[in-house]
């Protein structure tokens, strides 16, 4: 979590300080959304958690609505300013899906459940029978996706006056993204895993490399579990239990898709002229860090999250075809982010639990040549700083 959180602020800190979707060439018709007042802007995120209705939440969101008037005042030079002012607040709905409340209903009534399972097995087989059930519609849908994409990106290019500025926006936006990853990947998390372990996290980079390439290749974090479980277990020699714990866990955390779909979600606001507060960007964030952790391991799936966090905060999402354009180069590097940053977890864990681990090994082993084979072993996985003088070498 903590991890998410550093890689949603460093996108947050670099798509508004670099603007790559400020331009010329934005979508004209788009309504101006009002400038929240921060504590509003919290409110409504309170408000959307605990919905009134589960199933209106499926299309409405709440939000503050305000009352305005113009007002004319009187300027520095003597010259007449008209002014919007505030005269009166009430809470709205709005068409879209209030993501961040079903996700935390989803929650709570899973906890539920598992309080009494045998008596909702029923509940469960029925929840699972729905799931095979849009998974065949899904296989269904998926087979349109080459000319849906194509639809998409046609029906985008088409609301610009200027292709060159749009390139041009998507160039830097690219650039923005990758610049957040590379300062994830190399700064960020050498240092926690630093602070954590005091051993050098570029061994676990060299280790995992076999993964990092699968990655790379297959743009899924589920299709390189098993190479990260070799690499961690037979190159880095982390303990089995570590591994079989942390790294499926790790799979609810992606680093790099946090990143990627804030930086998105931003440059969405920009290309539409939105002028975003403070609160604004703040939900943005708690947003994304939320909705990556329900987002499967699979290719492409944060564009389904940039879609989900616009609609929640109020963002306009015409030019999400867009960003499919560029999605080849950046679904491969976000996912070695993602998997790189799994082995770290993995280190840590291994760093923090080893001791207990042995202790446990050593009651629980038995036979003709325990007390060997655990020297062994834990010559090989205890002391981290020999196993890393060679590679240091």
């Amino acid at each position: 979590m903590a991890a998410m959180l550093v890689a949603v602020t460093t996108g947050l800190i670099l798509t508004v300080a670099i603007r790559p979707g400020s331009s010329q060439g934005s979508i004209g018709d788009v309504t101006q959304l009002a400038v929240y007042q921060t504590q509003d802007t919290f409110a409504d995120l309170l408000r959307n958690i605990v919905p009134d209705n589960i199933i209106a939440a499926c299309m409405k969101v709440a939000y503050t609505n305000y009352d305005t008037k113009p007002v004319v005042v009187e300027g520095v030079n003597g010259t007449n300013v008209t002014k919007t002012i505030i005269t009166g607040k009430s809470v709205a709905m709005t068409n879209g899906t209030n993501m961040l409340g079903l996700v935390a209903f989803c929650i709570i009534f899973g906890l539920a459940m598992s309080t009494d399972r045998n008596a909702t097995k029923v509940l469960l087989d029925f929840m699972n029978a729905i799931r095979i059930t849009v998974f065949k519609i899904f296989t269904v849908y998926i087979w349109t996706l080459p000319v849906a994409t194509a639809s998409l990106i046609a029906a985008s290019l088409l609301r610009v006056d200027n292709m060159y500025d749009i390139w041009s926006s998507l160039g830097k936006f690219a650039a923005t993204v990758t610049a957040g990853l590379l300062l994830h990947e190399f700064l960020w998390m050498p240092i926690g895993y630093f602070v954590c372990t005091r051993n050098n996290p570029f061994v676990v980079y060299y280790r995992v490399g076999r993964a990092l390439l699968t990655a790379l290749v297959s743009k899924s974090s589920y299709a390189t579990l098993p190479v990260l479980f070799k690499c961690c277990e037979g190159g880095l020699k982390f303990h089995k239990r570590v591994c079989s714990f942390v790294l499926p866990i790790s799979l609810f955390k992606g680093d790099g898709s946090a990143l990627f779909i804030v930086c998105s979600s931003l440059w969405l606001g920009q290309r539409a002229d939105i002028g975003m507060t403070v609160g604004q960007v703040l939900l943005i964030g708690i947003l994304t860090v939320i909705l990556t952790m329900c987002l499967p391991a699979v290719p492409s799936a944060s564009l389904v999250g940039i879609v989900l966090v616009c609609k929640s905060a109020g963002v306009p999402a015409e030019e999400v075809g867009l960003l499919i354009s560029m999605e080849w180069l950046l679904d491969a590097l976000r996912t070695c982010v993602n998997v790189s940053s799994h082995g770290i977890c993995a280190g840590i864990g291994n760093h923090a639990m080893r001791n207990v681990l042995w202790e446990s090994d050593d009651m629980n082993y038995s036979g003709v040549n325990a007390e060997t084979d655990l020297e062994q072993q834990k010559s090989a996985t205890n002391d981290d700083d020999d196993r890393y003088s060679d590679d240091a070498v």
